[in-house]
């Protein structure tokens, strides 16, 4: 063999190691599918060094148009397939088809060269091992060994055939990976090109149908639903697909206009049995749309309710009878909404069934039972703290009814201050100061204070300070408020001390900070979180569970020196904390550019393989970019490399690698990488480098 065939003998060996390669799953751009492969341009990398030694820029004397090598006993080698090429390229149809079958009878498994009746200029070895990888669904080696075809044959292109079924399949990868991902944005994206009148690939349309759903593009859905249900004739599909579309279509649009649709569509007595599961749906939908819309106010016939009422005896759902209760309620028939919600209580207890069960109770003025429901279903309520805190305010507010639990004590406090509410935290102090706890009581006016000032909230705050003693504080609110509110110190003066009662210990605002911080963190207010935190440092109750929440509240708020503080106090526990916490540190180092300290995180403290591999990438990352702006362009490949065998390649250190090929002299593989990049994402970046890769003499970035 010559010198450039044993080279290109050596790069056919060394992509088809890409089958060994794992490509990362993930959700991205169709630039993805083709740059970010992991590993893929480590794999010519390393067929360039071993192939070539460095020497890929020197552009070949002609395009090569000789036949395949092989070493398959079972194929013929190039000598032999010389003569059928030789044919093709003479136009010879009649001998092409008799040496096709000398062949064939000598080896049986052969198979006519795809290639045979390309151009010289643009033949290359057949696609057989192109489709092989396309079986697979291995694009990372797809796209390698393109890259390898294309170097040695710069006029190489695939067939118009494994283009366009590439095309699909990538398509329908991008699709399904983005919708796994609720990526809707990257599935319409993805999607564009389909046509919903003539898809015969119909999951793809459904995939559609729940991405503009999803992102309210109703134009855009009614759009699908039309081309799939609306086809005539011969294009009409299949009854299993209508009512699958059908069935979506319940969810997305009004019962009236899908009933239409139906109508329409169910001309067959098959096609109308496989609806009814839908039309039972329609019927759920109806009631839903009646219970939302505020407009409607007449009661729906009986008798159109009666299939939903016959439902629940024969296959009871908690959903169905939720959906009753809740219209009764809407139509003020709260005994018979109470009754259903019950119903679905017990079959399901859930925050919705609760909210309707205490709504129905309280519309027949049935207080405590309400109140008993709320306290029954704290947890269940604990995600909507607005209507929790107000359904347990009747209580507090009306103290003298029945002795209140501490749970609920603890539940209520919780709730006023992830809501920062000012009124149920005067009701709190109310309740405290009442009960004669007065330091809670100072606590909790003092709160309501901060968040809404209020004449009665100032009272309340001057009184207990004077059944506290604290006459330094008294005397400072009545210099801040006296103006303000001038009526209400001759009536202090005069007060009664409260008679005090049984009653549970009111929790101070400081005392629930332990349980609410991590609420704060979960409900993404970081600020609220720090001061928790630094609340609890101050007294010396911050436990290595806080410190590490504080760490990811302080990473949030970028304020990396406390958040590596707070992540180095869990660090010392041990356990799950410190594995999070080591996680956390790598993430604050990386984010100040501290590369090597993140590294020796990594090196000292266990994460999980996912963890770890993230670190990893991004410590890669940022080596790469030191070495490529210390102008250190093998240490940038090396670097990149090594990222590449973790995780996919993003299109920006796809360009960072083309240029590190660019600075080393190795133009044809730097402008490969932005061909490749080109065809598939417009970028002025990319266009630069595919300028400045075309033409000698010119240095990019």
């Amino acid at each position: 063999m010559t010198k450039s065939r044993q080279a290109a003998h050596l790069l056919v060996l060394l992509s088809a190691a890409s089958l060994l390669v794992p490509m990362t799953a993930r959700a991205a751009d169709s630039t993805a599918l083709l740059t970010e492969a992991a590993g893929s341009f480590r794999l010519v990398d390393q067929a360039i060094d071993t192939a070539t030694s460095g020497s890929i820029e020197r552009e070949p004397d002609q395009a090569s148009s000789e036949p395949a090598v092989t070493d398959d006993p079972t194929q013929p080698d190039e000598v032999e397939l010389a003569a059928l090429y030789y044919y093709a390229d003479e136009g010879q149809q009649e001998r092409v088809t008799a040496e096709t079958e000398r062949l064939r009878f000598k080896y049986p498994s052969f198979e006519l060269p795809e290639d045979v009746f390309l151009p010289k200029a643009a033949r290359g070895t057949d696609e057989s091992s192109l489709w092989a990888l396309y079986d697979k669904g291995d694009f990372t080696g797809i796209d390698a060994e393109m890259i390898r075809r294309k170097t040695a044959t710069p006029d190489w292109e695939p067939t118009t055939d494994f283009s366009s079924k590439l095309a699909r399949k990538k398509q329908r990868v991008l699709m399904t990976e983005a919708a796994g991902q609720k990526n809707w944005t990257g599935v319409i994206n993805a999607g564009a090109a389909i046509d919903p009148a003539s898809e015969t690939e119909i999951d793809l349309l459904w995939t559609l149908i729940d991405a503009y759903a999803a992102t309210g593009m109703k134009k855009q859905l009614a759009d699908v639903y039309r081309g799939i249900l609306l086809r005539s004739d011969e294009a009409r599909l299949p009854d299993a697909v209508l009512v699958t579309t059908l069935q979506k279509a319940v969810r997305d649009f009004p019962a009236a206009e899908v009933k239409a649709v139906i109508d329409r569509l169910a001309t067959t007595p098959s096609l109308q049995i496989a609806l009814q599961p839908v039309s039972f749906d329609l019927l759920r939908k109806s009631v839903a749309d009646f219970n939302a819309d505020a407009d409607q106010t007449k009661p729906l016939a009986e008798d159109v309710l009666a299939p939903l009422v016959e439902a629940t005896d024969k296959a009871p759902r908690s959903e169905d009878m939720a959906l009753l209760g809740w219209y009764y309620l809407k139509i003020k028939q709260p005994a018979v909404a109470a009754d259903w919600f019950q119903k679905a209580l017990d079959k399901k207890a859930d925050a919705e069934n609760a909210k309707g069960l205490y709504l129905s109770l309280a519309g027949q003025n049935l207080e405590e039972e309400a109140y008993e429901v709320a306290a029954r279903h704290l947890q269940d309520l604990s995600a909507d703290p607005e209507f929790l805190m107000n359904a347990l305010s009747l209580r507090f507010a009306k103290p003298d009814t029945a002795a209140i639990d501490e749970k609920i004590v603890a539940s209520y406090s919780t709730t006023i201050l992830q809501t920062l509410n000012a009124d149920h935290a005067e009701i709190l102090a109310w309740y405290a100061y009442n009960s004669k706890q007065y330091e809670a009581s100072a606590a909790w006016f003092q709160k309501s204070l901060d968040w809404k000032p209020a004449a009665a909230r100032v009272k309340g705050l001057a009184l207990s300070y004077l059944r506290l003693s604290e006459k330094k504080d008294y005397a400072a609110l009545q210099e801040k408020y006296a103006a303000a509110y001038p009526d209400i110190w001759a009536e202090i003066k005069v007060a009664v001390p409260p008679k005090g009662r049984q009653a549970a210990d009111v929790t101070r605002p400081r005392a629930v900070i332990q349980a609410n911080y991590l609420r704060n963190f979960q409900a993404k207010r970081y600020g609220d979180c720090v001061a928790d935190i630094m609340n609890l440092q101050a007294r010396g109750q911050l436990t290595p569970d806080a410190a590490l929440i504080g760490g990811w509240c302080y990473l949030s708020l970028d304020r990396l020196s406390e958040a590596r503080a707070s992540f180095g106090v869990a660090l010392k526990s041990g356990g799950k904390a410190e594995a999070d916490a080591a996680y956390g540190t790598a993430l604050t180092l990386l984010r100040a550019k501290l590369t090597d300290d993140a590294d020796a995180i990594l090196a000292t403290y266990q994460m999980t393989p996912a963890r770890d591999r993230e670190v990893r990438a991004e410590i890669y990352v940022q080596r790469a970019r030191a070495a490529f702006d210390s102008k250190q362009y093998q240490k940038t490949l090396d670097a990149l490399n090594a990222r590449a065998s973790l995780i996919a390649e993003p299109a920006d250190l796809s360009q960072l690698r083309g240029w590190a090929y660019y600075h080393l002299g190795n133009r044809g593989v730097a402008n490969q990488v932005f061909r490749r990049l080109s065809e598939h994402m417009a970028d002025a970046g990319v266009a630069r480098g595919l300028a400045a890769t075309s033409r000698t003499g010119e240095r990019g970035q």
